[in-house]
This record gives structure tokens, sequence and C-alpha cells, in this order.
């Protein structure tokens, strides 16, 4: 139970946006997206010009079936650079209908393929589909650290999910799609220019929150949405997030360009520091990290078996992994030292019970009791740190199902159709 103390607080946070109410809990209007008519684009999150051809003959297999007669379906997306989650459900239905998780990537025929080499002839292909023909393919991912990085690309992947969803002119689709935290409004309106005509209306949530509406069902402890600090670990991003109950300001979001990706690149250039003439890719990397990762140094010796010249050989590898874990760990300690730094006093002790730590990257063994070391030696006492588990690829994709399922129409965004 939160002492007096912090209610009192909390009541004063609450003050400010008492105007404003989402799903219950006040917030501040320039948090949820609206249609930024005057945002400013900025070379860093501008969308490059998209050099691939359009998509015209996509196969497309739905993860519902065929229905007509719905009036509304709600959509709870989660956009990442690495994975996409969508979960769907009729207005009011106490189960989600039909979820999907789909590899964030587009594969365009290269020039010059021969007939009948790619199924159906086909020319564009995406997620799985696309992975598994990528000799044949040049692989475009529409994001990158978290952000939109080829608009049209990014149009063709939604428009793939649009399509399993499904695509009837009776419906009206309404999405609630996340953000990295403290996405900029040209970052914003690059979602929305990829779902417009795809989506009739959405909302856009920092995911963290969206994270930490979906993991009330299994939370045994305090309330995340009360009383927590939110770890989104993804591909192309880290957002770390203060949530005491209303919607989170621009400064209780921390969001870092050093994720995922990042930690690849850096095993990559460590291995080939070691091995020049191994060649290994990123995405061979990727498939280390997802296998061996470790912080801490708790592991003397990891040997990964690596394709060299068509012969196997095995790289000792346990140096390059601890590296970049290890300065992954670093950058999130000190962002949830500061968010833990700027939270009310009074909130702090309930506050470091629920550090709960989402995304890809939570599934690197060790890291939550890493984390709380760190936090325990720089004297905050009595913290706890939690992973989200198995299930953490649905949490943002969940939470915005939940928001879409509780928002007031006046909180929907028209798109054009």
């Amino acid at each position: 139970m939160q002492q007096k103390t912090f209610t009192q607080n909390a009541d004063s946070i609450y003050a400010k946006y008492q105007d404003n109410a989402f799903l219950g809990y006040p917030y501040s209007p320039s948090l949820i997206s609206t249609a930024d008519p005057d945002f400013e684009e900025t070379p860093e999150s501008a969308p490059k010009a998209s050099p691939s051809k359009k998509a015209t003959d996509k196969r497309t297999r739905k993860f519902q079936p065929e229905r007509s007669n719905i009036e509304t379906l709600l959509v709870g997306l989660d956009l990442g650079t690495s994975s996409t989650c969508v979960q769907i459900a009729e207005p009011g239905a106490q189960a989600v209908e039909a979820s999907a998780l789909i590899p964030t990537v587009v594969g365009y025929s290269r020039p010059g393929i021969l007939p009948d080499v790619l199924p159906g002839n086909q020319t564009t292909f995406f997620g799985d589909e696309a992975i598994a023909h990528k000799l044949h393919l040049d692989l475009v991912p529409p994001l990158k650290k978290g952000l939109i990085e080829d608009l049209e690309a990014a149009r063709d992947f939604l428009a793939h999910v649009k399509e399993r969803i499904g695509d009837s002119k009776e419906t009206e689709y309404r999405a609630v799609i996340g953000t990295p935290a403290n996405a900029c409004s040209q970052a914003k309106e690059n979602i929305r220019l990829a779902v417009t005509q795809l989506f009739d209306k959405v909302i856009l949530i920092p995911e963290p929150f969206l994270a930490a509406l979906g993991s009330r069902k299994e939370s045994t402890g305090i309330d995340p949405v009360k009383n927590s600090i939110f770890v989104d670990i993804g591909a192309g991003s880290s957002d770390v997030c203060l949530i005491q109950g209303y919607y989170p300001s621009g400064d209780d979001q921390i969001s870092l360009p050093f994720a995922g990706d990042t930690v690849d690149r850096i095993i990559q250039k460590a291995i080939l520091a070691k091995y020049p003439d191994c060649g290994i890719s990123v995405a061979k990397c990727r498939e280390i990290k997802e296998t061996y990762s470790f912080v801490n140094g708790s592991k003397n010796s990891v040997l990964a078996p690596v394709m060299i010249r068509g012969k196997v050989r095995r790289l000792e590898v346990a140096d390059a992994i601890d590296t970049s874990c290890n300065a992954l760990l670093e950058k999130i300690y000190q962002a949830v030292r500061t968010l833990i730094m700027r939270a009310e006093p009074e909130s702090i002790p309930s506050l470091l019970k629920n550090i709960i730590i989402t995304g890809g990257g939570s599934m690197i063994p060790g890291l939550d009791e890493a984390l709380e070391s760190l936090l325990l030696e720089e004297g905050f006492e009595g913290c706890q740190v939690t992973c989200a588990g198995d299930s953490y690829k649905s949490k943002v994709a969940a939470g915005a199902l939940i928001t879409a399922h509780q928002a007031d129409e006046r909180q929907w965004q028209n798109l054009l159709r």
C-alpha cells in the first residue's frame, strides 16, 4: 500500500492534468498524439526516399477468418524495428480475437531474377517469407532505431498487415499504435503517413506505457500502472519510462538509440577485430547474441560455430558478448537511475520494488539481477528488478488493444480513407 504522503504528492501531479483524462488516467495533451500540423522535419527523423518498387502482387495469409458486417474492429499495433505484433478484437469483446507476430522486413525481388525462381513470380515479400527467400531479394527494414526510416517500405509492410487483418469497406478500423518514448513530432507524423488510408482512426501512445497496461493482469505485486519503471529494450531503441498513475511527461521518458541492433554491431566489430578474415555478418552476430548472451563476465569461454569459406569453425566470442551486453547494461542503468532521481521522494520505496524489463533485451540471462546489483551498489535499498519473460513480445500490442477498448470517441484521430 502506498504511503499517504505519496498519495498527496500524486494528487498534486494529477492537478496538472485535471482537465484531461485518458483511460481514467490524467495526461498532458501534448503526449497523446494529435495531428501535429506544425511539426518541423529534422534530418534525424525524416524517412529516406525509398528506392524500392511498389508491391503489386502480394500474397496475403489472413490471421482471422473472412467476416462481414463488422461495424468496427479494434487493432493494437506494436510496430517494432525487428518484429511487429498485432492484436485485434471487436469493441466490447472480452478476449483477443486474433494475433500475429511478423518480422518487420520487406523483400523486393532483385533485378534480373529468372522466371519461376520466386514463388508465383512475386516481386514483393514480407516477414518470414521475405527472410526465407532473401537470396533473391533486396531486404528493406522499414524502421531503424525504432523510427520509420523508409516510408514507402513502411507503407508496403503496414498494407500487408492490414490485409492480414482484413479489408472490408463496411468496417471501420481503429488502431492504437505504440511509439518510442519521447518520439518527436516528425516521427509521429511518419507513422500517420504510413497508416493513412489503411486505418480510419488512430491513437499514438508511448510504448512503455502500453507495456505497463499490457502487464497488469500478470502483475502479482504493485500495479505497474500505479508506480513502476518500465525498461523496453527492442532492436532499434531502448525506452525507459517512469509510470505513476498518469500519462508520462517528457521528463518521465528516456529513449536510447542503443539496443539490440547496436549490440549486434558491437559483437561483429569485436569478432572481426579478433578474426579479420572470418567475414561474419550482422545476422550471424544476432544469432550468436540470442544463443549465448550474458552479462558481468559470467562465462569465461563461448565457442560459436561460424561458416567460413564453406567450413565450420568455432570462434571464441565470450569477450565480444561480454563487452556488448555490458555496454547495454550500463546505458540502461544510467537511464533508470536518472528516472529514479526524478520521481517524487515519497514514491521511491515502492517504485524501487517495481522495475520491469521487457522487450527482446529482457531475454539476456541475468540482466535483471545485474541491473538490480548496480542499483543496490548505488545505494537504492530494497530494489527489485524483474523481466517480463517469454510473453514480452505481446505486451505493447496487448496494452494498445486495452487502450482501444477504453478510449473515448473524442480521443481518436481521424485519418483519410
